[in-house]
């Protein structure tokens, strides 16, 4: 009986969504802005985040290390870290001047522009760098995610036991706005945990811009413009769906998502006996909550 109310409850969630056909535009529009704006884009995005500092507390870090939290990392020179949606790897170069100790490293992206000039020489002794490129939102709204998850987990870590080797740390920071509909959201969220070691980590932020009156005006004006421009009605995006622009760039727009705290709630009631959540905060931005975070342990 509570498997079936809580089925209910994301089919009300998937009411709110758009449509596949729309979903798929959103994906190509966002993936073309990141294109197009990579440098000036990457520019603004260059030191890290308060809230990452709480997130490597709660997962563990102590003595100026990363404890990886899994079974077998007594057998395992280094900790592995999965950064899926990692940009310009800004959270790798954090957590390399955060911690210390060995780090294998595989960061996931569509957009190499992104990344570009960023060195595996960049890091500390000890670490391993190593990226892949895949379309997350395509792999999600094609319902083939968790199978190149696998692929890029075999190709960077190996093997372990009857599948891949798991992170023992996986992150998704400044993404999951991007990610149309509730259940390629929550499936995007199956798929990291499944990517992670049991007893290991997952740390998740959710942007809360409509939270900000001045974001909020402006994430109102940039949607009924864009909309205009790119041909589409109200109608077609989703609830909390926006189009934001870039840098006052005319036909600049990208795709976001803004969480409340009940859809978050949802999210977390959908991953059933996945994982444990053992921590959840707001933080960042000038007031402190434009993101809230989750921190799950994978069961």
């Amino acid at each position: 009986m509570q498997k079936h109310a809580r089925g209910m409850h994301h089919e009300q969630w998937a009411q709110r969504d758009m449509g596949l056909a729309t979903a798929r535009r959103m994906n190509e529009l966002n993936a073309r802005f990141y294109r197009d704006n990579a440098t000036s884009f990457s520019q603004t995005r260059q030191s890290g985040w308060p809230g990452w500092e709480r997130c490597l507390a709660e997962a563990g870090a102590a003595g100026g290390s990363v404890a990886a939290a899994s079974a077998d990392n007594a057998s395992t020179s280094a900790t592995r870290v999965l950064d899926l949606a990692c940009g310009n790897l800004r959270f790798a170069r954090y957590l390399a001047d955060a911690c210390s100790g060995p780090v294998s490293y595989l960061g996931i992206d569509n957009c190499p522009e992104l990344g570009a000039g960023v060195s595996p020489t960049d890091f500390p002794s000890g670490w391993q760098l190593r990226t892949a490129r895949l379309d997350v939102v395509g792999a999600l709204l094609s319902g083939t995610l968790a199978s190149q998850l696998d692929a890029a987990l075999t190709r960077a870590w190996g093997t372990a036991g009857a599948g891949p080797a798991a992170a023992n740390l996986s992150v998704v920071f400044g993404f999951l706005h991007h990610v149309p509909t509730f259940a390629a959201r929550l499936e995007l969220l199956r798929a990291l945990l499944a990517a992670t070691a049991p007893g290991g980590t997952c740390c998740v932020s959710f942007w809360r811009f409509m939270s900000n009156e001045h974001l909020a005006a402006k994430a109102h004006a940039t949607t009924e413009r864009g909309l205009r421009e790119l041909g589409l009605a109200p109608g077609d995006l989703g609830h909390d769906d926006y189009l934001l622009g870039w840098q006052d760039v005319p036909g600049s727009y990208r795709y976001c998502h803004h969480f409340c705290e009940r859809e978050v709630d949802a999210l977390l009631a959908g991953l059933g006996d996945q994982a444990q959540p053992v921590a959840r905060f707001t933080a960042d931005g000038r007031s402190g909550d434009l993101n809230a975070y989750v921190l799950l342990r994978r069961l």
